[in-house]
């Protein structure tokens, strides 16, 4: 993906959004699927541990994604509609508003530490396999999954921080949302 600093918030949420939350949410049902069909398969004990695991961090990430989905990118698309109409958080009454918008993005920041974290343990369940066993085939492709999830959600981490956070705080800026 080509991701400029000079792009606008709304088409880089909207392209994290399809090409980053949507993705990751079809590699989990795939993975799901993998697992699911393991389970069925009367395999090692090593292996019935390693889709246990696969399956708690699947449900998490799935989590994580569709949270993502259902309050960051509405979100991300309402502040960049306040900074279109040229908002001006000053001008509401009460503390509500700098107190939304300041939740927002702590909400954010709170959501990358447990991003970290499941990095950290999808790369643990994504160590290579050791070529003298023999493994059934959909636990390779369970594995190359868990792998894929990994490389796209380490992407999105770096996309996140990068450029979506700044943007997010430059347009909280501009419609005077917050003192930073």
């Amino acid at each position: 993906m080509n991701y400029s600093n000079t792009e606008e918030l709304q088409p880089l949420i909207e392209r994290l959004d399809k090409s980053y939350y949507d993705t990751i949410i079809s590699l989990c049902s795939s993975a799901r699927k993998y697992a699911k069909k393991l389970e069925e398969l009367e395999v090692q004990n090593s292996t019935s541990q390693y889709v246990v695991l696969c399956n708690k961090l699947i449900e998490e990430i799935h989590l994580y994604i569709s949270n993502k989905k259902e309050h960051l990118v509405p979100y991300v698309r309402s502040i960049y509609e306040k900074e279109e109409e040229g908002h001006d958080c000053k001008n509401c009454t009460g503390s509500s508003c700098s107190a939304q918008h300041e939740m927002h993005l702590n909400e954010l920041r709170h959501s990358h530490r447990q991003l970290k974290d499941i990095i950290s343990r999808v790369q643990m369940v994504a160590l290579p396999l050791y070529s003298e066993t023999m493994y059934p085939d959909v636990y390779r492709l369970l594995r190359n999954h868990m792998a894929l999830i990994e490389n796209t959600l380490t992407e999105l981490f770096s996309l996140e921080e990068t450029r979506l956070i700044p943007k997010i705080l430059e347009s909280q800026k501009k419609i005077n949302a917050t003192d930073h």
